[in-house]
């Protein structure tokens, strides 16, 4: 199971909780409201409510599955063994540029 940063809202996020960060199966889903995340990886906060048929889905808000961590966005990449590293240094200890300030889910 791979890590990733959100591309909405910049979190660490986990691939198996996000459905794979919603991304190559986008068609699936209704992203009326959310257009402009279509096509990013996302978490499963940020995702979209309603399948395309307009059944609701589990997503649009956060999993409770691990703790919630906020970090720059578009700061981290996702390695070959599917941790995340800072971009300018690759390091992987994600918390230490964890954003204590942040108001979400």
């Amino acid at each position: 199971m791979s890590l990733f940063q959100c591309g909405s809202c910049g979190c660490r996020e986990n691939t198996a909780l996000s459905c794979q960060g919603f991304r190559g199966i986008d068609e699936c889903f209704d992203w009326t409201g959310i257009e402009e995340l279509r096509g990013k990886r996302i978490c499963s906060a940020c995702g979209p409510t309603k399948h395309a048929d307009g059944t609701p889905t589990e997503y649009g808000t956060w999993h409770g599955q691990f703790r919630r961590m906020f970090l720059p966005k578009g700061m981290f990449v996702t390695n070959r063994v599917g941790n995340l590293v800072h971009k300018e240094t690759g390091d992987e200890d994600c918390a230490k540029y964890e954003i204590q300030e942040q108001s979400h889910d």
